[in-house]
């Protein structure tokens, strides 16, 4: 009887607490922000502001008790907007006749209304916390000024719409209703006006933009300075926002973006605009109309780059008086370069070496280097600093460790392109399914089973192991449909015997067997098209018979006797007499080495005598490599020793690139290994680019330049890599096409083919003269010398530990509303144990995830303020003002006048006074454009 009557006791006392919880019921008195509507309040409330928010409270229901609070926290700041957010309570028997209060489904949405008219529904399933609130609501009401854009046309459109008139403001969301989503739609909502914002959640669409965010990624921001561009035809400057992501440092951004990137003293007046409270980098230029043109350059090249960033004062020092913007004296020689970090200090003057854009340039970014290495306060940064603060006000880590991995990940990984890859890359699933893992047990049985087997031994803490498994996996998807699967692979951490037998030294290390014994070491791209080539080769007959004439001709036109195409761009075909013929042997031989590389025919009963002349041969035997995608040089005769093994695999593996190769990311490296200067055609599908080649091909042709390698590169898209050099090169964003340049990147040099015309002549002795080392010919360009210094602050090992340590003692916040993690679980309103969490008071609950007041106020004083609408051309640079702007100059108070005058120079260290010249700042007026009727409501809302 014990069992039954503990069961009893625990049912009674399990309906007890049951009927006391529910006594603590929800009511709409407990709403202390979001105001009480009644149902003659109804019409007017949907009219009162842009974007009206109603709930309709028909009864308590516990599990929505998370999102009450919520919304109410949401009423309170989007009340700052001018935003309304209401509820309406249907037990009140005066609002029975409510249609909302008599639908069942109504308590599981909230309404949204437009000067009075139904705009959406919204479940509350998306809108659990503030940001999903406040970030939905701000995307409604900025729905015309703030498009969603998801495919590549709609964002080139929108781009091509506002060049020459505004700069724009881009952003990628992993997710409309996200923290970013939300910090992004407060900064757009008080600057609007000002720039032309948008977002996407199509990570498909933003892969062409610059730096493109991964898998991995929340959000990322682009500004595109599009309104100083004359034509649509030419780019826009994009610059990737990369300081943190939250509310505070994007509109302190926004702030530094809204000022012109450089300003006159005394062109422009004697006061700059650039307040110490910005934190902005100053970059002084001294000139004298002599040297005026030189400082320009290096505007041209760091202006757009460092916008927001830094702030360029050039200043005429025959016009100027060094008290009048705060200094002591003027440096003797200009054109010179000082740099004051964060508007604070003295400025660092440059002294080392005599003046040049790549001079200047390198120091001003030394400079900026030095300041992101420097501890900031004195001392190494810990573990529990580096996080994300726009998440929690603890200085301590996420629970899962996520914000410290990241630190170690780019520490350990800021010098490897490939690690830091692969890191990034870690979360997708690595899908290895259909390659075979191999053990001591399996592998010999498996390599003697197949007729090829490709095995792949790798070590799976070794990154560029990691880096070609993924790829190597992706082949192996290849043949899903196929009985053969030739791809292997061995763990070597695992299996240290099997990979100790194959005598494995490095990794990776791809080996090919074939009927069961070991052929070679494949030593191609590790690449998923590549090594799918190879294996296809390797399935060929080595070399193909070709018996007829039909197949000697069939094979040069890249068809195999069999009717199917030939793989890969080169191919090789061996013209004999008889099978007795010199050199047949040695063909046949070279055939069997590189067979996994090339195509190779042969015939051996002289019925390719008619085909030697075509192919430059004298006679038989003929050897010819034909290369498919060589438009120059398509075919090359063997003239060397048909005997030599070594040299007619020489000269088969140099024929593998084109004479005038298309520079692509895969064929680089094989071309830089010539260590050789590159001559670089940047070319577009015009007629004009075509006639440009037509020289350069019959230079080419004539051998004259062998030691130069020649290419193209495709520059036509303006976010492709080939545009990008080309504006490097160039120093310029708009440099036309098509166009020339001679790289010697060895010695970092670059040389621009000046000329509007090109004819072979004048490109002949533009090449002479480089070579010849002519004074007048000096490089338009100097690339940067690498100094491949740490990027970021080291770590102490021994942190870490203490850190995981005292994480063991101490309350580890999330970075997310708990509700949010088991909502779709237990509902809205219960822990992740199931359990009811009960509504706090306000004030007693969990702080609120960031304390953004401060800066949500001045947003909004800022987006009110008639300066603000007064001034929407100010972020354009001052010189670019039309000269009938007939509007009044504002003058800003900025605090205190620095005590003393400032000297330049390096020893003049210690004190930290800032220059806090007045500001000026003019603006023209204009009004808004009136947004059409038409609705705009995005899927994604």
């Amino acid at each position: 009887m014990g069992t039954p009557v503990n069961i009893l006791t625990a049912l009674i006392l399990f309906v007890l607490l049951s009927t006391e919880c529910d006594a603590v019921e929800f009511t709409v008195n407990q709403f202390k922000h979001a105001k009480l509507i009644k149902k003659e309040e109804l019409p007017d409330f949907k009219k009162s502001s842009p974007i009206s928010v109603l709930y309709y409270f028909l009864k308590d229901n516990p599990r929505h008790r998370g999102f009450y609070a919520e919304y109410d926290k949401s009423a309170e700041y989007l009340g700052l907007y001018n935003l309304k957010l209401g509820v309406v309570d249907c037990r009140d028997a005066d609002n029975l006749d409510i249609d909302r209060c008599s639908q069942l489904d109504t308590p599981s949405s909230v309404f949204t209304y437009s000067h009075g008219n139904d705009l959406l529904a919204l479940e509350i399933e998306t809108m659990f916390d503030v940001n999903s609130m406040m970030s939905n609501i701000l995307q409604l009401v900025l729905l015309r000024e703030v498009p969603i854009l998801q495919s590549e046309k709609e964002i080139e459109s929108f781009i091509n719409k506002h060049k020459g008139t505004t700069d724009i403001i881009f952003s990628f969301q992993k997710a409309i209703g996200t923290y970013e989503h939300r910090i992004f739609m407060e900064v757009a909502y008080a600057f609007h006006h000002k720039f032309q914002f948008a977002i996407s959640t199509s990570q498909n669409a933003v892969g062409g933009l610059v730096n493109p965010p991964s898998a991995t990624d929340e959000a990322r921001i682009w500004v595109m300075m599009c309104s100083q561009v004359p034509s649509p035809q030419e780019d826009c400057f994009v610059n990737v926002y990369d300081d943190r992501m939250d509310l505070s440092s994007l509109a302190n951004f926004m702030r530094k973006l809204d000022l012109p990137s450089n300003f006159d003293i005394p062109g422009n007046g004697t006061s700059h605009p650039y307040t110490p409270d910005l934190g902005l980098h100053l970059v002084y230029l001294f000139y004298r109309d002599t040297t005026k043109h030189l400082v320009q350059d290096i505007l041209r090249v760091a202006g757009n780059q460092f916008h927001g960033k830094a702030a360029f004062l050039t200043i005429n020092v025959e016009q100027t008086l060094p008290e009048m913007i705060g200094l002591d004296s003027f440096p003797p020689n200009t054109p010179a370069i000082a740099v004051q970090i964060e508007s604070k200090g003295r400025p660092d003057l440059m002294t080392e070496e005599a003046w040049s854009v790549d001079s200047a340039f390198e120091f001003f970014v030394n400079k900026l280097h030095e300041y992101n290495m420097k501890p900031k306060d004195g001392h190494i940064e810990s573990p529990s600093d580096v996080m994300d603060i726009g998440r929690d006000d603890d200085k301590v880590f996420p629970d899962d460790g996520e914000e410290k991995d990241r630190y170690r990940e780019e520490v350990e990984t800021e010098d490897d392109h490939v690690a830091e890859a692969v890191q990034r890359a870690r979360r997708i699933k690595l899908d290895i399914e259909l390659a075979q893992a191999l053990t001591d047990e399996t592998f010999t049985s498996t390599i003697k089973e197949r007729n090829i087997v490709f095995t792949l031994f790798y070590l799976p803490f070794d990154h560029r192991s990691l880096a070609f498994l993924r790829a190597y996996g992706e082949a192996a998807r290849k043949f899903e449909n196929e009985t053969e699967r030739p791809f292997t692979y061995v763990n070597c951490y695992d299996w240290t015997d099997v990979c100790a037998k194959e005598k494995i030294t490095q990794y990776p290390t791809l080996k090919i067997f074939h009927q069961g014994k070991y052929l070679k070491d494949y030593g191609g791209m590790l690449s998923i098209e590549d090594v799918i080539t190879a294996y296809k080769l390797l399935k060929q007959e080595k070399p193909v018979s070709l018996l007829e004439k039909n197949d000697i001709e069939k094979f040069f036109n890249g068809i195999l006797p069999d009717g199917s195409n030939i793989s890969g761009s080169v191919f090789v075909v061996g013209l004999f007499a008889d099978a007795q013929s010199k050199g047949v042997n040695t063909y046949q031989g070279v055939a069997k080495r590189l067979g996994d590389q090339f195509t190779f025919g042969i015939n051996t009963n002289g019925n390719g005598k008619d085909f030697v002349h075509i192919y430059g041969c004298s006679g038989l035997p003929c050897i010819v490599v034909l290369k498919k995608r060589d438009i120059v040089q398509p075919f090359v005769a063997y003239s060397g020793d048909v005997s030599s093994a070594e040299e007619l695999s020489k000269f088969i593996e140099q024929s593998l690139t084109p004479s005038l190769a298309e520079l692509t990311p895969s064929l680089f490296p094989r071309l830089y290994k010539q260590k050789q200067p590159f001559v670089i055609s940047f070319i577009d599908e015009t007629e004009t680019s075509r006639e440009m080649l037509e020289p350069v091909q019959t230079l080419v042709r004539s051998g004259s330049f062998p030691d130069l390698i020649f290419c193209s590169l495709q520059s036509g898209d303006g976010n492709s890599f080939g545009r990008q050099i080309l504006q490097t090169y160039h120093n310029s964003t708009s440099s036309s096409l098509p166009a020339l340049s001679y790289a010697h990147l060895s010695e970092g040099k670059v040389y621009n083919y000046m000329d509007n015309s090109f004819s072979k002549e004048q490109i002949e002795a533009w090449l002479r003269d480089i070579q010849s080392q002519k004074v007048e010919n000096q490089p338009q360009f100097l690339l940067k010398d690498g100094k491949y210094k740490p990027r970021l602050q080291g770590y102490h090992f021994m942190e870490f530990i203490k850190e995981e340590e005292s994480m063991k003692h101490r309350r580890v916040p999330n970075n997310r509303d708990p509700e949010v993690e088991v909502a779709n679980i237990h509902g809205i309103g219960f822990d992740s144990e199931g359990n009811e969490v009960q509504h706090q008071e306000e004030g007693s609950g969990r702080p609120e995830v960031v304390d953004d007041s401060e800066v949500r106020k001045e947003l909004i004083d800022l987006q009110q303020s008639r300066l603000y609408h007064h001034a929407k051309e100010r972020h354009k640079p001052p010189h670019k003002k039309n000269s009938d702007d007939q509007s009044q100059t504002v003058t800003i108070p900025t605090g205190e006048e620095p005590e003393g005058p400032i000297t330049l120079g390096k020893d003049a260290s210690g004190t930290e006074d800032p220059i806090t010249p007045g500001t000026e700042a003019s603006g023209t007026e204009s009004g808004s454009t009136p947004s059409s009727k038409k609705p705009i409501i995005h899927e994604d809302l």
